[in-house]
């Protein structure tokens, strides 16, 4: 199932191509941002932009001029670097987004779809560690507190001395979320995210 458009539904019921990155991919391949992520699939390009940020080419079509980025069905149009660690998955359709989103290109649109609390208790924890004293942690931590309510919480910390040509890494997140009535009529979710981004870059 996807949520790409406007609700739930078969991916078999959207008259596009749609690929989907799961948890698991991105797990099994370190895929720690969304252009790494976005890099496994088709049709993507990358090109320089002003301001630190890449311009995303989707079928050739700018995705953040146009909007086309979205979180669990809302624009995400700023221009950071988004981290994975609280993505269940990613949805990458092909084609008119204005069918689904009422508006946009007709490259395409990028759905970033967040973990969500689920009735079992589950921990997670994963560190990856690499050249240029690089350490990435990341936490995911689901706890059921009642019948259908649960707790999740995702954190994560990276970083990564100068890699020879003068960029590092230093970021920390945390995303928190609680989720009630799991299965009844009525469902509802709160939540929280936060990202600090501290990235450097040199121009020289």
């Amino acid at each position: 199932e996807t949520r790409i458009g406007k609700g739930k539904q078969q991916l078999r019921d959207i008259p596009q191509s749609v690929t989907v990155v799961t948890e698991k991919l991105m797990d099994d391949r370190n895929l720690d941002t969304f252009k790494e992520a976005l890099k496994n699939t088709a049709g993507v390009t990358f090109q320089a932009a002003e301001g630190q940020e890449e311009d995303i080419r989707l079928r050739g079509f700018s995705l953040q001029s146009t909007g086309d980025i979205f979180v669990d069905g809302m624009r995400d149009p700023a221009f950071y670097e988004r981290d994975t660690f609280n993505l269940d998955r990613m949805e990458v359709l092909r084609g008119s987004a204005s069918m689904l989103f009422g508006r946009g290109s007709t490259g395409g649109a990028v759905n970033q779809v967040s973990k969500t609390p689920r009735l079992m208790d589950e921990n997670q924890v994963d560190l990856t560690v690499g050249s240029h004293n690089h350490t990435r942690i990341v936490g995911d931590f689901n706890k059921q507190t009642g019948e259908n309510a649960a707790l999740r919480l995702n954190v994560m910390k990276t970083n990564a001395d100068n890699d020879g040509k003068g960029n590092s890494l230093d970021k920390e997140g945390i995303a928190g979320s609680y989720r009630w009535g799991i299965g009844e009529k009525d469902e509802f979710q709160v939540g929280v995210f936060h990202l600090n981004n501290n990235n450097g870059l040199n121009y020289g």
